[in-house]
């Protein structure tokens, strides 16, 4: 008996009496005509399925298949595919029903794998399933993504075929490699891993399920697609690899293996596939959702604004998202990703989203977005790392533990008739910057080591201490604790322990400021003398900017900072913020959002103990 491929679509609403069609009703309206590029999704419900019963003849035989239009309430079993489309221009087809339907060609080979010779197999793959040319339907199916991938059996993941490049038997030393790591006790170490050419043969065969070597770790889509579903596999030519002996195997490698024989770039290399790995692993924890899609907003997407849509099945339940909720395809991506950092916004309570490195350089910027939102269309060329400013942002206390102020910022999106390119704010303005240091290290900070750290930094913090003491004495200041404050300044006020983060992070004590002050001087030049982590060296001092405020206080802000902008505490922020005003005068009601910035001296509320309640101003940030 031949084997049938099935491909179920899903409803957007529940049955209703009216939704009564002959079978060539339902498939003239599912086909839309002779022959169509994607099926079209019935948006009206159907409380059937729809079936259009094709068979396969043999291995080459063209694939055919039948398709079902059913509800996910009524719970049925189906398997989900995770793959990249791959080259546009490259496509073929599958025969449904009496139609034909374009699908890329990678799909058009994974399916080939998939179909078995004499029973049914029952799949949910997107080219088939939803019509990518209707943006309203479109909109409708990416809102079900999220439950289509948790409740589908099994995710079947394709990573392509293996190359020519690389011997079926190097792909398989890999998968010995991973089964090895997942049970080191009582699996041989292979004969592979005692030779430093045999290492390096593995590590290139590696790529084939790497960040770096496959296609699909950079699409945006893959993310929840493999996050939601409790059960997954990797596809790899002839080669199948559980997801979950991947975790364990990269679980085993960071915590009982000991890789003697590769290079500190061979480190960094496996670093990024376990950091990739855990991330996925852990995905189902459900961060807020700023942190995941800033995890998440180096992969790509033909369409901009699924950098979005691609990751709302990842939200925690109970999060409203009703800015974004309000796009679709239509919206433009400024609209989009405004949209969705206003829900991050209220989801997190706070201003946390805006230290999250939010904006680009202008050249590389999506096109009218607004400064303060999450452009994702990718990440700083100046960034400061992410993640130590999420660490940070726990300890920091800015805002004196003032709320957020939600009213404003709904009240700013009615007022504008329901545009979301104004956040409306509240908050203390602190001071105007009047003078900026040239000399800062444009250095990526996933670059930065403790071998290297005295080498860049030191004679850019030395520059900055020299213009310091210079402005200082200018305006007739006392310098007398400029020494402590600018030691402050290069630790971030914080020293991250090695221990437990719950615990409260110190501040440097008198021995670490004269640490700090050694290798400011180059006296010193252990930067492990000062730092238990090489992440805090790169966000605090590389990609910033030094700048002096009106009373002499030091900070360290975003890249671009110059003489004019100005410092704000704002509610709901733990840092304070660099802004920059749109019109001359202490009025001024609105700001370009640059970034978060360090100021020292005001990190930990001190601000109000000189201010009180009048003198907080609301204010729009475009």
């Amino acid at each position: 008996m031949a084997g049938t491929l099935v491909a179920l679509r899903f409803e957007v609403s529940s049955p209703t009496p009216t939704s009564r069609l002959t079978a060539r009703a339902e498939l003239l309206h599912l086909f839309g005509g002779r022959t169509t590029r994607h099926l079209s999704i019935v948006l009206h419900a159907l409380a059937r399925w729809r079936q259009c019963g094709l068979k396969e003849d043999g291995v080459d035989a063209p694939l055919r298949g039948k398709v079902h239009v059913l509800s996910l309430s009524s719970s049925p079993d189906y398997e989900a595919l995770s793959y990249v489309w791959g080259d546009p221009s490259d496509s073929t087809s599958i025969v449904v029903g009496e139609q034909k339907v374009e699908i890329s060609r990678n799909l058009d080979v994974f399916l080939r794998k998939l179909r078995h010779s004499s029973q049914t197999r029952r799949l949910w793959a997107d080219q088939i399933c939803i019509n990518q040319n209707d943006s309203i339907e479109k909109t409708a199916q990416v809102k079900l993504m999220g439950e289509i991938y948790s409740n589908c059996r099994h995710c079947l993941i394709w990573m392509g075929e293996i190359p020519e490049s690389i011997s079926l038997s190097a792909a398989q030393d890999v998968l010995h490699f991973l089964e090895f790591l997942n049970d080191i006790d009582n699996v041989p170490e292979p004969s592979f891993l005692l030779s430093g050419d045999k290492i390096k043969e593995l590590l290139k065969a590696l790529l084939l399920i790497h960040p770096h070597g496959n296609a699909w770790w950079q699409r945006i889509w893959t993310v929840q697609e493999v996050i939601l579903p409790q059960n997954k596999t990797l596809f790899l030519g002839p080669l199948v690899l559980p997801w979950e002996l991947l975790g364990m195997a990269i679980y085993h490698f960071l915590v009982n293996y000991d890789f003697r024989e590769i290079s500190d770039e061979d480190h960094r290399f496996m670093n990024v596939l376990c950091a990739n790995v855990i991330w996925i692993s852990n995905g189902r924890d459900f961060d807020v959702p700023a942190i995941t899609a800033t995890k998440w907003r180096y992969r790509g997407a033909t369409n901009p604004r699924d950098k979005v849509f691609g990751l709302l099945g990842l939200v925690p339940d109970g999060v409203d998202m009703a800015f974004t909720n309000r796009c679709n395809y239509d919206s433009t991506e400024p609209e989009v990703f405004a949209s969705f950092t206003l829900d991050s916004i209220v989801a997190s309570e706070g201003l946390q989203p805006l230290h999250f490195n939010p904006r680009l350089e202008d050249d590389i910027a999506t096109k009218d977005v607004p400064r303060w939102a999450l452009d994702l269309k990718g990440s700083s060329r100046y960034e400061a790392d992410p993640f130590h400013r999420d660490w940070a942002y726990g300890h920091y206390r800015a805002c004196a533990g003032r709320p957020f102020n939600v009213s404003h910022l709904r009240g700013t999106v009615e007022a504008n008739d329901g545009s979301t390119h104004a956040l409306g704010v509240s908050g203390l303005r602190f001071e105007k910057i009047v003078e900026v240091s040239r000399r800062r290290r444009p250095v990526p900070y996933y670059d930065v080591t403790f071998a290297n750290a005295e080498s860049l930094l030191s004679d850019q913090l030395r520059a900055w201490h020299v213009l310091a003491a210079g402005h200082l004495s200018r305006i007739r200041a006392d310098p007398g604790e400029l020494r402590e404050q600018f030691c402050r300044l290069v630790v971030g006020g914080l020293f991250e322990t090695s221990g437990d983060e719950s615990v409260h992070t110190p501040a440097p004590k008198d021995g670490d400021i004269d640490n700090i002050w050694r290798f400011v001087t180059a006296e010193e030049q252990d930067a492990t003398k000062v730092w238990s982590s090489t992440q805090q060296i790169a966000s605090q001092l590389c990609n910033q900017a030094f700048f002096l405020t009106e009373s002499g206080t030091i900070g360290m802000g975003p890249w671009d900072t110059r003489v004019g902008d100005e410092v704000w505490v704002l509610d709901g922020g733990n840092y304070p913020f660099a802004l920059r005003p749109r019109s001359q005068g202490e009025d001024c009601g609105e700001f370009d959002f640059l970034a978060c910035c360090y100021v020292e001296g005001i990190m930990f509320g001190e601000i109000f103990q000189t201010r009180d309640e009048a003198d907080i101003r609301k204010i729009r940030l475009l």
